[in-house]
């Protein structure tokens, strides 16, 4: 009989190439749009952002003043999203064996649709009266997405890592697809009326509308040939009764080899996937840390370079800037990044340290970007007084963000046994929520650091 480490996933003599069996793509394009929706509301709530600071000024402040609602939303949507997030990541992982349920999805899915519901009936209430309890209904309904985008997410990188590597791959593009859409859909609202709760309605009706085709694309996706062939490694993992508490005895690669990794508790599967790909483990911890202690925190706050009082207030510079250069762009470059890794891998699968540390060279974008034109008060220099100079260092950071973002989740499940790889991805987004919580704390020191005080001239939804 072959070893187990030795069978592949599903018997190659019964199961076709996947490009015979997604002959069309269509199951590609259907992971691919499941990861626009998976990340759309945390994309709304900080895009959002000048709508919200618009719902929160206090109207007997000057208009060159914020209040303390405004300068905090945008670190207290990371931080509420995150927490959350990574507790039931951490819950699910450890506590749980990875396990792709349709009913989770179903409930996950229709949980984010009716907070942001609530969001949509909230844009024609007028809260000045009540500033803080919606800000605070605010936090909560972000921290309710974030509990079920975990438990989305989790089933999603799961059941992708069963599939072929091209499928996760198709995941995480959807994801920076997401943002991109996000903006587009801003501007989109933007040019369309200068009512702002006219705008605020159509760009969360659109959220709304996605969310719902993401329940009929998961639906076809059950269905799909593609899901019915690899049905048996998905049954594989969707284990319930493997015991957490079983206790665990030191295993070494031998021991591994030799036995039914079926049979393994949680923890000693967590410790097999773990040792085998720690290094991408770490390498999506450090990237998003890098990421959420930039954006969108302290770039949204960043200004035109040039002298704003030589030139008027226009479309562009008051409610498109930020769009544009810093949203907008952020995300095609991140798209492109995700892109790019499923056609050159470099470094490659055999150089995880390599890898690692050039994830940990993105943190050298903090002083960079702490050179543009960024209205602090702690006299840091301004050098860079171009506005191409800022795009060109925004698409760096942002490619570089999508391409190690995408490589790691690509190449963590090919280290291990195909039947610990829904164990791994499980692993990879506890990683990833990780970064996103430690990047959310250390933007307030970022912030901080170059002594923000104000608020952007601009109150208008964006």
């Amino acid at each position: 009989m072959d070893s187990p480490t030795n069978s592949p996933r599903v018997s190659t003599s019964s199961v076709p190439l996947p490009v015979s069996i997604d002959g069309h793509n269509w199951s590609y394009w259907a992971f691919v749009w499941l990861g626009l929706g998976s990340l759309l509301p945390i994309n709304f709530f900080i895009t959002a952002d000048p709508y919200f600071r618009y719902k929160l000024h206090d109207s007997k402040m000057p208009n060159s003043s914020a209040s303390r609602l405004e300068l905090s939303y945008e670190n207290a949507v990371t931080v509420c999203a995150s927490v959350p997030n990574l507790i039931v990541t951490i819950l699910v992982t450890f506590i749980c064996v990875p396990y792709i349920h349709r009913y989770r999805i179903y409930t996950s899915l229709t949980g984010i649709t009716i907070s942001l519901l609530i969001c949509f009936a909230l844009i024609f209430v007028n809260v000045n009266q009540w500033r803080e309890i919606f800000f605070i209904i605010t936090m909560i309904l972000v921290m309710i997405q974030g509990v079920f985008s975990a438990i989305l997410l989790n089933c999603f990188f799961s059941l992708a890592s069963t599939l072929p590597s091209r499928y996760i791959q198709g995941l995480v593009t959807g994801q920076a697809l997401g943002g991109v859409f996000v903006v587009l859909c801003s501007i989109a609202s933007i040019l369309f009326s200068n009512d702002i709760s006219i705008s605020a309605a159509i760009y969360f009706l659109l959220a709304i509308l996605v969310l719902i085709s993401n329940i009929l694309t998961f639906i076809y996706i059950e269905k799909s040939h593609l899901l019915q062939i690899y049905s048996s490694s998905i049954q594989e993992i969707n284990n319930e009764y493997e015991p957490l508490l079983q206790s665990s005895t030191s295993l070494d690669d031998n021991y591994i080899n030799s036995m039914n990794i079926t049979s393994l508790a949680l923890r000693q599967r967590l410790y097999v996937a773990y040792k085998h790909t720690k290094w991408n483990f770490f390498g999506i911890f450090l990237t998003f840390i890098c990421t959420l202690s930039l954006f969108p925190a302290y770039m949204s706050k960043i200004r035109p370079a040039y002298p704003s009082i030589n030139y008027p207030h226009t479309i562009w510079t008051d409610r498109l800037y930020a769009q544009v250069l810093t949203f907008l762009l952020f995300n095609v470059g991140d798209t492109l990044g995700r892109v790019i890794s499923s056609k050159i891998q470099i470094p490659s699968l055999l150089k995880p340290r390599l890898l690692c540390f050039l994830c940990l060279l993105r943190f050298l974008f903090i002083p960079l970007f702490g050179l543009c034109h960024f209205p602090n008060t702690n006299g840091y220099p301004y050098i860079f007084k171009n506005d191409f100079i800022y795009g060109l260092i925004v698409l760096l950071f942002a490619l570089s963000h999508g391409y190690f973002n995408s490589i790691n989740m690509m190449y963590a499940p090919r280290r291990v046994h195909a039947q610990l790889s829904s164990t791994v991805g499980a692993l990879m987004l506890m990683a990833l929520t990780s970064g996103l919580l430690v990047g959310s704390l250390l933007s307030y020191g970022v912030v901080a650091l170059y002594g923000d005080d104000k608020a952007p001239e601009n109150l208008y939804f964006q």
